[in-house]
This record gives C-alpha cells, structure tokens and sequence, in this order.
C-alpha cells in the first residue's frame, strides 16, 4: 500500500513539472509565433487540468490507502484483542484445571495419609495382639524350663551337695527364708545334690497348697524352711519380657520390617551375633517381612535354640539363638556361680544379686550353630 502511494505521487509531480516547463516554453515564445503560443497554452492548461485531476485522483488514492491503513489496523488491533483475550481464556482454564488438580492431589495425598494411619494403627494392633499371645504363652509354668537363677537364687555344687552362694534381694526368693551360705539338704524328704534336682523337687507338686519343706544346714546346724512354691509361680506368670530376654531392642517404627535397633550385652541376641542394624528376615526357615510375625513366632519356639536369617549390609546370613527359659543339662550357660576358693578374699568382687552369670571363656557366636533335631 505505501509503494502505491509513492507511486502515484512520483507520477503526479513528474506531470506538473511538465507542465511547468511546456508553459515557461510557450511564454518564452517569439511575438510572430503568437498562433502556436495559443495553442501551445491551450496545450499546457489542458496539460495542468490533467494534472490537478491526476493530482486529484492521487489524493482520492492516497485518502483510500489511508482508510484503508486504518481499516486494517484497527483490524489488525481488533485481531490482537481477541488473541489476548482468549488466551486470557485459556490461561484461567488452565489455571482453574491446575487448581483442581492440586485439589485432587491434597485430598488424595490425606486419603493416603489416613489410609496410611490405618494400616499403622493396624500394624500396631497386631504387635499388641502378638505381645499378648507372648504373654499368654508364658502363662505355662514349666519347671523344666526354669533355673534357679530365674528364681534369683544362685547355687554352687560342692563334693558333698549344693551351697547357696547368692540371694536376690527382691522378689518372692527374699522372703523364703535361704541366706547366703545356706547347705541345701532336702526338699519334702528327697535329697538334691544338683540345681535341676533341687528345681524339679521344689516344684514337684505345683498344685500343693501347703510349703515344701527345705532343710538346710546353717553354721553347722540343720533347720527346716517352708518355702511357699505359688509366690515364685505367680511371680513369673506375671512376668513381661517385651523381648527383652532375648536381649533384642527393635525399630518398632516401621512395623513392616523386623530391624534390630540394639541388643543387650551378655543377651542371647549379644552371643548368638546379632548387631545393631540387622534386618530380620525369616524365623526357622520361614520368612518374616512384620514386626507381629516375629513376636509370634519367638512366642512359639519350642527348641532350646531357633534359626534367624539375618540381612546384614545386603548380605544374608544364618545365626542361632538361644530360647530364653529353656534349659537343657548340656547348655554351656548356667546359674552356678565359678568355683572361687574364698568368695570373702580380698580383691574378689561378688556379682550383684540378679547379674547375668555366664563363663569366662563364652564367646559371641558369630558362625551358624547346627540346630538340634
């Protein structure tokens, strides 16, 4: 559009300078040419009535090209609003469809939370059931299992019978009357030599109301203690372990794994290798993937030891650890204090009442033991 109209304005001065020049001419003219100046000013008027028309049909073109601009660019304009405008559009559907989307992601991410505390909840209900079936399951008081340590009574096997070296403080053993020093002789008229006999006499008629009859010999003398056997039952059915007899402290934070958070020294978890950061994968050759499956199956062990798979750095590994409360005569742990010369020597220090009492030369057991059949 703008090319045309230099166009047409080129041509129209182009016009009126000719004519300029034809009319200077034709003044410029001799007298005797008079004839040829009229018609050569006729020639020039008719010249610049072309002219101002052309000059008029340019101004007519160049009024037309500017409506024309005009047109367009309020076109163009009208064209820009309605692009911003629907892109105005489109952004606040975008930003509404992007709202909507958090929206739905906020409640979908508290529909998970809550599922999440649910199955937590769940998680932590079935520890508590386990921990209950624990419990019930040491509910059964058998003798068998028990040792006199267990009882807080520490014995030691001299040539001519048993010798009490030691007696907790508390508990039901403090009020039956044994001291230190104490000769056990009999119990109910049976004579015991050993700790397991003097267990399993002691407890030979659990449903006995009246006391079991204990001689011993005190300072040389013998006298008869009645020592009422239904306190220490009721003593250790009351008892809650929460795992701590086999010496393990789990993650119970993530109760989808069984991961050991510590473990107590001088534990059956201590001697049978378990370390702090071992994930719990299987019980007795059956996969453990919940903190409850654990708890039930340590409940149901029913052998002196049970097999742990164990993923220690990625790496699987098989130990063995001792049920606590089981007691077999080969065991190498025992509730017999070591064979000291003088218990009263100077530089002897005498174990506190209730200490865990194991052999000097018991080492961790850090390679798997092979399991009795």
């Amino acid at each position: 559009m703008r090319t045309s109209l230099f166009q047409t304005l080129k041509r129209i001065a182009l016009t009126c300078g000719a004519a300029l020049i034809s009319a200077t001419l034709i003044g410029a003219a001799p007298a005797q040419d008079y004839p040829n100046r009229e018609a050569a000013r006729d020639t020039a008027k008719a010249k610049v009535e072309a002219a101002r028309e052309t000059k008029q049909e340019a101004r007519g073109e160049i009024r037309d090209a500017r409506e024309g601009t005009r047109d367009t660019g309020r076109e163009d304009r009208q064209t820009t609003r309605n692009t911003r405008e629907g892109a105005r559009d489109t952004a606040g559907a975008a930003r509404e469809g992007a709202r909507d989307t958090a929206r739905e992601d906020r409640q979908t991410t508290r529909n998970a939370r809550e599922e999440g505390r649910d199955t937590v909840g769940d998680e932590r209900e079935a520890i508590r059931d386990a921990r209950r079936d624990i419990r019930t399951a040491r509910r059964e008081f058998i003798a068998s299992r028990i040792r006199s340590g267990d009882l807080g009574l520490f014995l030691r096997r001299m040539t001519d019978g048993l010798t009490v070296t030691d007696v907790a403080s508390s508990g039901a053993i403090s009020q039956s009357g044994l001291k230190e020093g104490d000769e056990i002789v009999s119990i109910n008229g049976h004579a015991v030599t050993t700790e397991r006999e003097f267990v399993d006499q002691l407890f030979a008629n659990q449903q006995a109301t009246q006391p079991a009859q204990v001689i011993v010999k005190r300072n040389g003398q013998q006298m008869t203690l009645a020592v009422q056997t239904k306190a220490f039952i009721d003593e250790h059915l009351n008892s809650d372990d929460r795992l701590h007899d086999y010496g393990l402290i789990l993650d119970q934070n993530d109760p989808n794994h069984v991961k050991v958070q510590a473990v107590v020294p001088r534990s059956p978890a201590f001697y049978a290798g378990i370390k702090s950061g071992d994930q719990i994968t299987g019980v007795s050759g059956q996969r453990i993937t919940r903190l409850a499956d654990f708890i039930k199956s340590l409940a149901a062990a029913n052998n002196s030891t049970t097999q742990l798979d164990v993923n220690r750095n990625n790496q699987q590994r098989q130990l063995e650890i001792e049920v606590p409360g089981h007691y077999q005569a080969e065991q190498p742990r025992t509730a017999l204090r070591p064979n000291l010369q003088d218990p009263n020597a100077a530089g002897q220090q005498r174990p506190a009442p209730g200490a865990v009492r194991t052999p000097a030369d018991a080492q961790p057991r850090l390679t798997p033991q092979p399991r009795n059949k």
